[in-house]
C-alpha cells in the first residue's frame, strides 16, 4: 500500500493511487480486537502513559505469550489485522464509535426501555402492563 498503483477513473484519466484508510466504525467487540486496551492504570486515567501505535503493538506481539496478549492488553496475537496492510493508518487515531449500537442502543434500548417496562409493571400491574406493551410494541 506504499507504492502508486495506477487506476482508471470516471473521467477517463489515468492516475496514480495510494491507497488509505479514514475513520473505521466497529461494534464495541471488533473495538477490542482491533485496538490495544486503555493503557492507562483504572486508578489514576489523568495520568500520562503510553500512546497505542502499531510499534508497540507489534513489540508486544513479539514478546509476550498469548495469554498476557489476551488477559493485559486485549490482543489476540494470532490474528493479523486487516490495518496491518495500510502503513500510515493507526487505528487507534482512526477509531470512530457506533453511534447506533453504542450510543443509541446502549442509552435507549438497554436502560429507557427496561425503566418504562419496570415503570408500568409497578403501576398498572403485571396483566395491564403487558397489555401496554403489546400495543408499544
Amino acid at each position: 500500500m506504499t507504492k502508486p498503483e495506477v487506476v482508471r477513473f470516471g473521467d477517463g484519466h489515468y492516475r496514480h493511487v495510494v491507497y488509505g484508510l479514514g475513520p473505521y466504525i466497529a461494534d464495541y467487540e471488533e473495538q477490542v480486537l482491533l485496538a490495544l486496551r486503555c493503557l492507562s492504570h483504572r486508578g489514576n486515567l489523568d495520568e500520562i502513559s503510553l500512546s497505542r501505535s502499531r510499534a508497540h503493538t507489534d513489540a508486544l506481539i513479539e514478546e509476550c505469550d498469548s495469554g498476557t496478549l489476551w488477559f493485559e492488553y486485549g490482543l489476540v496475537g494470532e490474528l493479523v489485522p486487516f490495518r496491518n496492510d495500510f502503513p500510515r493508518a493507526n487505528i487507534h487515531e482512526l477509531l470512530a464509535p457506533d453511534l447506533l449500537h453504542q450510543l443509541i442502543k446502549g442509552a435507549y434500548k438497554d436502560h429507557l426501555v427496561d425503566w418504562v417496562e419496570k415503570y408500568l409493571l409497578q403501576t398498572h400491574g403485571k396483566r395491564q402492563a403487558s397489555i401496554i406493551l403489546d400495543d408499544i410494541d
